[in-house]
C-alpha cells in the first residue's frame, strides 16, 4: 500500500464521517499529506526501522473475511472485540468498571509522522474507567481482529481512579494476510491505584503493527506494562511513562520472539518527574533466522527528582549467526541523589550450561529447550494476574515450540 492509497482511504473515511472529531482528523491528514512518513520523533528513534519502507511493501487487497467471534470467546476473561477498528460490544457488565465507545480526541501525543497517520485514520475507540476503591479480579481483554487489507487506527483510553486495581490485555490477531495496525493507548493511574497492562502482538508474514502507550502515574500508584512480540512482519511499540508524584512506580517488561525476516522494535521512555519515584525495566529477545530486534530504552531523571531508584536491563539470545540485535540502553540524569543502573548482554546459548545438563544425563536438545524456556518465561512470570499469566505462558511456550523448534521441556 503506497502513501497515496493511505491518504485516499483517510479522505474517503472523512467524507463518510460527520462527527465532532472530523476537523481534528482533517488537520492531521493535512500534516500527513505534507510530511509523509519520514518525519520522526527527536533523537532519531526510528533509526533502525523505516516505517515508510514497510508500508510501501504492504499489498492492498480490499476484501472482507467473515469472523465468528465465538472462536475467540474466553469464558474466564471478559472481552471487548474490535473488527478492523470497529468496536463490536462497547459495554461490559462488571461491577466497578465501565466501558463505553470513545469518539473523542486523544489527550496527548508525541507528534510525529506515525501520530499523524493514527489521527488521520482514527477509527473507533474505547474508554475504560475503574471506580475508586475497586479491585477487578478478572482481567479484561481487548481483542483487535484484522480481517481486511488496509490501515486500522483504534484508540484505547484507561482511567484508574484512586486505590483501584485492574489488569488489561490488549491482543492483536491477524486473520487477513496484509494490513497495518497503528494504535494508541492513553493511561491515567490515580493515586494509590495499581494497573497491569499487557500487549500481545500476533501478526503474520505481511502484518505491520505500530503501537504507542502514554501513561501517567500518580502518588503511590503502580503501573506495570508488558509487551510480547510473538509474530509478525514488523512489530513496533513505543512506551512512554511519567512518574508524576512521590511513591509512583513504573515497570516495563518486554519479550520479543523473531525468526526468518521478522523485525521487532521496542522503544521506551521512563520519565521521573518527581522525587522518591521508582522504576524497573527488563527486555529480553530470542532471535533466529535473519530476523532483527531493536531495543531502545531511556530513563530520564528530571531536575529535583531526588532519591529516584531505577534499573534497566536488556538481554538477547541469538540462535542464528544471521540474526541481528541493536540494543541502546540510555540514562539521562539531572539530579544528584539517585540510584540508577542499566546494561545489555547478547549471546548464544552457553556451552557450559548445556554441558552441565548433559553431564547429568539430559540430552543436548532438551537442555537447549530448558534453557530457552527459562530465558523467555522470566518475563512471563512478571505478570501478577494468574489468568493473564496462564494465557501468556501458553502462548509463549507454543511459540517457542513452533517457531524455534524448542519443544516440551518435560
Amino acid at each position: 500500500m503506497n502513501f497515496d492509497q493511505i491518504a485516499g482511504v483517510a479522505e474517503r473515511r472523512l467524507k463518510l464521517d460527520d462527527g465532532k472529531e472530523t476537523s481534528f482528523r482533517k488537520a492531521f491528514l493535512h500534516k500527513l499529506t505534507l510530511e509523509g512518513l519520514t518525519n520522526t520523533l527527536p533523537g532519531d528513534i526510528y533509526k533502525f526501522t523505516n516505517m515508510n519502507s514497510f508500508l510501501d511493501k504492504l499489498p492492498y487487497e480490499p476484501r472482507n473475511t467473515p469472523v465468528d467471534l465465538s472462536d475467540f470467546i474466553d469464558d474466564n476473561i471478559p472481552t471487548l472485540f474490535f473488527i478492523d477498528g470497529d468496536l463490536q460490544n462497547p459495554e461490559l457488565k462488571i461491577d466497578g468498571l465501565t466501558t463505553e465507545l470513545f469518539k473523542g480526541q486523544p489527550t496527548e501525543a508525541r507528534v510525529h509522522a506515525l501520530t499523524n497517520l493514527h489521527h488521520a485514520m482514527m477509527t473507533d475507540g474505547v474508554k475504560i474507567t475503574v471506580r475508586k476503591n475497586t479491585k477487578i479480579s478478572s482481567p479484561v481483554r481487548i481483542l483487535h481482529l484484522l480481517t481486511r487489507a488496509g490501515v486500522v487506527a483504534p484508540t484505547v483510553i484507561v482511567e484508574l481512579q484512586t486505590h483501584s486495581e485492574f489488569t488489561l490485555i490488549e491482543e492483536n490477531v491477524a486473520i487477513e494476510s496484509a494490513y497495518a495496525l497503528t494504535s494508541e493507548s492513553h493511561v491515567q493511574v490515580g493515586a494509590g491505584a495499581k494497573f497491569e497492562h499487557i500487549h500481545l502482538e500476533k501478526g503474520n508474514a505481511h502484518s505491520v503493527h505500530h503501537g504507542t502507550t502514554y501513561s501517567h502515574i500518580e502518588k503511590d500508584a503502580s503501573y506495570r506494562n508488558l509487551v510480547f512480540h510473538i509474530s509478525g512482519h514488523l512489530n513496533r511499540r513505543n512506551v512512554f511513562m511519567n512518574m508524576k508524584a512521590p511513591g509512583s512506580h513504573g515497570e516495563s517488561y518486554n519479550l520479543y520472539l523473531t525468526n526468518e525476516t521478522e523485525q521487532s522494535d521496542i522503544y521506551t521512555e521512563i520519565h521521573h518527574l518527581s522525587a522518591d519515584s521508582t522504576s524497573d525495566q527488563l527486555a529480553k529477545g530470542i532471535l533466529d533466522g535473519a530476523s532483527k530486534g531493536i531495543f531502545t530504552g531511556k530513563i530520564h531523571i528530571h531536575p529535583n527528582a531526588q532519591r529516584v531508584k531505577s534499573g534497566q536491563l536488556n538481554k538477547n539470545l541469538l540462535l542464528s549467526k544471521k540474526a541481528q540485535i541493536h540494543s541502546q540502553p540510555q540514562l539521562e540524569i539531572f539530579a544528584d541523589d539517585v540510584k540508577c543502573s542499566h546494561g545489555s548482554t547478547t549471546g548464544q546459548l552457553s556451552p557450559e550450561e548445556v554441558f552441565y545438563f548433559e553431564s547429568r544425563g539430559i540430552p543436548r536438545e532438551k537442555a537447549r529447550t530448558l534453557l530457552a524456556h527459562g530465558f523467555g518465561l522470566e518475563v512471563v512470570l512478571k505478570i501478577e494476574n494468574l489468568l493473564a499469566r496462564a494465557l501468556a505462558t501458553n502462548l509463549v511456550l507454543e511459540t517457542l515450540k513452533t517457531k524455534f523448534n524448542l519443544g516440551e521441556s518435560k
